[in-house]
């Protein structure tokens, strides 16, 4: 199946693991582990429909009011995606992360530098993982550096000194129902379409994946400007 309009840039909000599990009487962590595995199929998704660009939101700011022996096991898993080199690099993907590291394990710096190094020139897909990441918190450090710079604050300036330089992103999904951006990606998300779907990560299969191509194609982007037979 073709379509005619592919998003560069999706944000995926990948909520309702913990709640995965729960509906089948497992314990949380098993759900941030299924979730981990749907990662790699929705990238293979995204490389096979022409996406370019992926924003997952792996651990937000306000996750370290989560139980500690929960944060833990998503940093384990974290540790152990980031170490898959060999995958990422046989699928040309490009790895960015993005988010402060000042509060992660040390360990965990050293994969996340790791990894970024080691796929530098990879070009088919670049895959860029939130990490202990705000969108609030994003902007007040591209404008801190701003300011110890000396630099005008305007949007391009802003835009230049997010912890990464990614194109603006064209849609943000969000699974398990909920219907908010949560502190995502505020400042590239100001023109993306949304989709919300009752599915929940885990569950993120081919057929949902096209119900958001199919969704987003009949959307008409106009970034605020108004058609021609409309004036």
């Amino acid at each position: 199946m073709q379509f005619a309009n592919v998003p560069r840039h999706i944000g995926f909000i990948m909520d309702g693991n913990g709640r995965w599990a729960k509906l089948k009487g497992q314990p949380r962590a098993k759900g941030h582990i299924a979730g981990l595995n749907r990662v790699d199929d929705v990238l293979q998704l995204c490389q096979k429909y022409g996406v370019q660009y992926v924003s997952l939101f792996v651990f937000s700011t306000e996750n370290w009011s989560r139980p500690q022996s929960e944060i833990d096991h998503l940093f384990d898993l974290a540790r152990s995606y980031l170490k898959k080199s060999k995958s990422f690099l046989k699928r040309d993907i490009k790895v960015l992360v993005s988010g402060k590291k000042e509060r992660l394990p040390q360990d965990l710096v050293y994969e996340i530098e790791k990894i970024q190094q080691q796929t530098k020139d990879c070009k088919s897909l670049v895959l860029n993982l939130c990490i202990n990441y705000g969108g609030r918190d994003e902007i007040v450090h591209a404008v801190t550096k701003i300011l110890l710079l000396g630099k005008q604050i305007d949007e391009k300036t802003i835009s230049a000194y997010l912890y990464n330089q990614l194109p603006d992103l064209d849609l943000v999904v969000r699974t398990s129902g909920e219907m908010r951006l949560s502190n995502f990606m505020l400042f590239q998300a100001a023109y993306a379409e949304l989709y919300f779907t009752q599915v929940m990560w885990p569950d993120f299969d081919e057929k949902e994946f096209v119900c958001m191509l199919e969704s987003y194609n009949k959307r008409e982007r106009k970034f605020g400007d108004i058609k021609i037979n409309e004036k």
